[in-house]
């Protein structure tokens, strides 16, 4: 059975899951503040350099004495330096909130007393920031590599020719994935291939960054990917790694690639692939391109 402890940060995180996209490079954080039991405070951080969390739940408090005595269970250690807003440490005790509960620990901030859970629900609470903790802790951004595979393990038709692999839930899937990404990346082979739109129809959401990798100058301005600003073009030779360390200096936390071979090939020699993502589809193509994982 799940301690008290463990339940009030479960409602933590599931405030701090309503951040989304809109904190970051800022991690997603969720507080709940209890006084003999009960809950009397709650709220999360809600945009990338608005009040955290602590802040917001404090706010919500209706009868600030309430406070005095209180546990604050937040989903991350509160910070203690002056960033675009205030320490969240000083405020907690500022307010008398007597005992901090946190799920995960930030590597943003130095050595403090506060209490850090371990466990199921604090590995949650870690998994939450995958984003944060990569560009923190790597100064680059998270990667997800996204692969649709056929039934009999193809990714493309002969020559690379396009094929549709996923269906229309899978396709939602994939939306709901880039809605959650601050930015998409393809090579040059996969846009002069499909012509991809890359952009977020099927869910509610904003479109992701597009970065397109394409050193030899090959993608016609009139690609689908060009529609609008929101576009990288990157169309000089780099390497992977010093663009996501200049992404990651950029504020960009997440990229979720949507490659073809050769690109895969790349950031799997790199070492760069942080998560796999395998659509498979129901046909059979029977010819064409291969990914070898």
């Amino acid at each position: 059975m799940p301690t008290s402890d463990e339940k009030f940060m479960v409602q933590a995180l599931k405030l701090a899951t309503l951040g989304g996209r809109d904190v970051a490079p800022n991690p997603m954080v969720g507080a709940v503040i209890v006084k003999n039991g009960k809950v009397i405070g709650k709220g999360y951080h809600k945009k990338f350099g608005g009040p955290h969390a602590e802040v917001n739940a404090i706010k919500s408090v209706k009868n600030k004495k309430d406070l005095i005595g209180s546990t604050i269970y937040v989903t991350l250690e509160p910070c203690q330096l002056h960033g675009k807003t205030p320490p969240c440490s000083e405020l907690i005790k500022k307010v008398g909130i007597s005992k901090v509960i946190c799920g995960s620990k930030d590597p943003f901030q130095p050595k403090s007393n506060y209490k850090i859970l371990k466990g199921e629900i604090a590995d949650k609470c870690v998994f939450l920031n995958k984003f944060f903790f990569t560009w923190v802790t790597k100064k680059r951004p998270f990667i997800t590599v996204k692969i649709a595979v056929s039934a009999d393990g193809f990714v493309a038709g002969k020559g690379g020719a396009p094929v549709r692999i996923t269906n229309k839930k899978q396709d939602i899937e994939i939306h709901k994935l880039r809605a959650f990404y601050q930015a998409i990346m393809v090579g040059s082979n996969t846009v002069l291939s499909d012509n991809p739109h890359l952009g977020v129809r099927l869910v509610k959401g904003k479109d992701p960054l597009r970065i397109i990798l394409d050193s030899k100058n090959r993608v016609p301005k009139t690609a689908k990917v060009f529609r609008d600003k929101n576009y990288l073009h990157i169309n000089k030779k780099t390497t992977l790694n010093k663009l996501f360390a200049e992404l990651a200096k950029k504020e960009i936390s997440s990229i979720l690639v949507e490659p073809g071979p050769t690109l895969y090939r790349i950031l799997k020699k790199e070492k760069l692939i942080d998560e796999l993502i395998v659509f498979t589809g129901k046909k059979n193509i029977k010819a064409g391109l291969k990914i070898s994982f």
